[in-house]
C-alpha cells in the first residue's frame, strides 16, 4: 500500500504523471494491437493460471472486445511470451520491480537502488533482456498499486509500446531522484523554485547542470533511434500480417479453399501419373498452372499444419484449437479417431497461423 497523501510521495507522482503524459503524446497514433496487448497483460497480473479462452473470456466482459483463446495465443507467440515459465519469470521479474518501486517511492534509499539494479536486468536465463519487459514492468506497477493512478494514467499507460515504456521506467527513476535527492547519473541536477528564467548556480551547481543536458540529449538521441527500430519492426510486422491476410482469404470457403484444392489436384494428378493414366493434353496448361501456384506458396513460405486426409486419434484438448466437426467429447481423457479435412496453413517465418485445421471424426 503506497500513501499517496504523504507530500513527497504526492510530489513523485505529479512528476510520474507528467512523464506519462509526455510519452503518450510522443507515442504518435493509438496502435489498437498495443492497446489490447497492454489490456491482456493487466488481466494476467490477476492470474498467470488461467487457459486463453479464460484470458479472452474476461477481456471480452471487461473490455467490450472479440477477443479468441487463438487470438491470445497469437499474442503470446508475437511477443514471445508463448513459454509458460518464461511467462512467469517475467510477471516474477515485474512484480519485484513493483516492490522495489513501493519502497522507493517512499524514500526508501535501498528498495530505490534495488529498484534501479533489477531494471538493468534480464529474466531469461540467457541473460539477454526481453525488448518488452519494462512495459510490463510498468503495467505490473500501476496493477499491484492501483492506489497511485490519482491522475487516470492507467488507461494512458495502455496506449505505450515497448521504446516509450522503457523510457518511462527512466523517467520513474529520475522522478523519485529528484524528490529525496538519491544519487542516479549525476549531482547538482536540482535548481531552487520552478519556472524562473534566471538562476545563479555555483560553479559545481553549473557543473552538474551541464552534465544533467548532456545526459537528456543522450536519453532523447537513444530514444529517437529506439522508436525507428520499433518501427522497422513495425512496419515488417505489418507486411507480414498483410501476406497472411491474402492467404486467409486466398484460402477462404468464398474462393473455394485455393490452397486446399491445390493439395488436392497435386496428390490426384500423382495418384494418375502412379497408374500410368496419360493426361489429355488439353489440360496440360492448367496443370502447369497448378504447378506454378504451388511453387509461389512454397517460395512465399506458406506451409500446411497437417497432412490432408490423414487420421488421428485425438482428445478434446488436441482440437481446441482446429475447427471440430463431429459429437462432443464426453471427458478429457476421451479420444476419438479425426480425419484431416483441411490441413491448415502458416506463415512459417514469423510462425503466424493463416487458417486452422478442419477436423471430422470418423464414423
Amino acid at each position: 500500500m503506497i500513501n499517496v497523501k504523504e507530500p513527497k510521495i504526492k510530489e513523485a507522482l505529479e512528476k510520474i504523471h507528467e512523464a506519462v503524459l509526455q510519452k503518450a503524446r510522443r507515442g504518435g497514433p493509438v496502435k489498437e494491437d498495443i492497446v489490447m496487448e497492454n489490456r491482456l497483460f493487466a488481466v494476467l497480473c490477476q492470474d498467470l493460471n488461467l487457459e486463453p479462452r479464460k484470458y479472452a473470456e474476461i477481456m471480452n466482459q471487461t473490455y467490450r472486445c472479440e477477443l479468441s483463446g487463438y487470438e491470445v495465443i497469437e499474442i503470446f507467440r508475437n511477443r514471445r511470451m508463448s513459454n509458460q515459465t518464461e511467462r512467469r519469470e517475467m510477471f516474477r521479474w515485474a512484480g519485484e520491480m513493483a516492490e522495489y518501486f513501493s519502497g522507493a517511492i517512499a524514500g526508501q534509499k535501498e528498495s530505490f537502488e534495488q529498484y534501479e539494479k533489477k531494471r538493468k536486468e534480464s529474466f531469461l536465463e540467457n541473460k539477454r533482456r526481453h525488448k518488452m519487459q519494462e512495459r510490463l514492468a510498468a503495467i505490473v506497477i500501476y496493477e499491484k498499486y492501483p492506489e497511485m493512478d490519482l491522475y487516470g494514467d492507467k488507461e494512458k499507460l495502455f496506449l505505450l509500446g515497448d521504446t516509450m515504456a522503457r523510457y518511462l521506467i527512466y523517467d520513474i527513476s529520475d522522478a523519485i531522484g529528484e524528490v529525496y535527492g538519491f544519487p542516479l547519473y549525476r549531482d547538482g541536477r536540482y535548481g531552487e523554485g520552478k519556472g524562473r528564467t534566471e538562476r545563479k548556480y555555483t560553479y559545481g551547481q553549473a557543473i552538474g547542470r551541464i552534465d544533467h543536458l548532456e545526459n537528456m540529449l543522450d536519453r532523447n538521441n537513444r530514444m529517437l533511434q529506439d522508436l525507428q527500430e520499433e518501427f522497422e519492426e513495425q512496419l515488417a510486422e505489418g507486411k507480414a500480417k498483410e501476406l497472411t491476410d491474402f492467404f486467409a482469404r486466398l484460402n477462404s470457403e468464398k474462393y473455394g479453399c485455393i490452397l486446399d484444392e491445390l493439395l488436392v489436384v497435386r496428390k490426384g494428378v500423382e495418384e494418375l501419373r502412379r497408374s500410368d493414366f496419360e493426361l489429355p493434353i488439353e489440360i496440360n496448361g492448367l496443370l502447369i498452372m497448378v504447378k506454378k501456384l504451388i511453387q509461389f506458396v512454397r517460395d512465399s513460405h506458406i506451409e500446411p499444419i497437417m497432412k490432408i486426409g490423414s487420421t488421428r486419434e485425438v482428445t478434446a484438448a488436441d482440437v481446441e484449437f482446429c475447427n471440430y466437426e463431429g459429437t462432443p467429447f464426453q471427458t478429457p481423457e476421451e479420444k476419438k479417431q479425426v480425419r484431416v479435412v483441411s490441413p491448415g496453413w502458416l506463415y512459417r517465418d514469423k510462425e503466424l497461423q493463416i487458417s486452422r485445421p478442419k477436423v471430422k471424426e470418423e464414423e
